[in-house]
């Protein structure tokens, strides 16, 4: 199952989840700058991992609720955030929460990795306030960075080489069709770009063993992980300075009032 490989894979990278480079953090920032929250919402993170939107919100002022599936996310996250008023661990498809207890519920790159996201797009719903938002983040593909074409292509190459129900744990995700699915109304989209500064190549092979990609790598034969190393090092060889560009898709929907 998707979910006890991922519980089991966020476990394992809990203590240095987003310490590699800023990434979920800052996506983090500018989900909540496109939501701005008011202060005083009562938020629930859905997958909060070490907190990239939870400090967001926090910032704003907001009441935030974590859970996560992962101990050892939630073990760090409320260590780093005293100010959560609850962390959970619980599953995202089976929310134990009364109906209408938040008034935002958010979840940054997590969606595309459950088992069925519709089944919690439908319990987000029930434990929203009517006229309460549902938002949440996904990979996107970023303008003018052909350097970094080669990342992606690499991930297809070597695909195959993974055996059947292992690696990647995201699936395809239709984002409006989701909301749409599951009730919610005015469902609006942007994008957003990052572009994190890597000191070395060294840093950026540890930023991909850092987070969810982990899965991908640790299922490769040992000769192709060799080989998948050596030809990202070589093209970031070329690279002086190395800017990681990253690209996100921030959703949003509402719940009937």
């Amino acid at each position: 199952m998707t979910a006890a490989r991922a519980t089991a894979l966020f476990d394992q990278v809990a203590s240095v989840y987003d310490e590699v480079l800023p990434f979920f953090t800052g996506f983090g920032r500018q989900h909540l700058e496109w939501l701005a929250p008011v202060p005083g919402t009562r938020v629930l993170d859905v997958g909060a991992g070490r907190g990239a939107l939870t400090a967001a919100a926090l910032d704003r002022g907001c009441e935030v609720t974590v859970i996560d599936c992962a101990p050892g996310m939630l073990e760090r996250i409320s260590a780093q955030h005293p100010r959560i008023r609850e962390a959970r661990l619980m599953d995202a498809h089976r929310l134990d929460f009364p109906d209408g207890s938040f008034d935002l519920v958010c979840a940054g790159f997590v969606v595309h990795l459950l088992d069925d996201p519709a089944a919690a797009a439908q319990e987000i719903r029930r434990v929203l306030t009517p006229g309460g938002a549902f938002s949440f983040s996904v990979p996107g593909a970023v303008e003018d960075a052909p350097e970094w074409e080669f990342y992606g292509a690499l991930f297809r190459e070597f695909q195959p080489l993974i055996p059947v129900g292992r690696g990647r744990l995201s699936r395809p995700l239709d984002a409006e069709r989701l909301l749409a699915e599951a009730g919610f109304t005015g469902v609006t989209e942007t994008a957003v770009e990052q572009r994190l500064p890597v000191p070395d190549a060294d840093t950026f092979w540890d930023w991909g063993l850092s987070h969810g990609s982990r899965a991908f790598f640790d299922a490769l034969p040992a000769d192709a992980r060799s080989e998948f190393e050596a030809r990202v090092r070589a093209e970031l060889s070329t690279m002086n300075p190395i800017v990681f560009a990253a690209g996100a898709h921030l959703w949003r929907g509402t719940s009937p009032a």
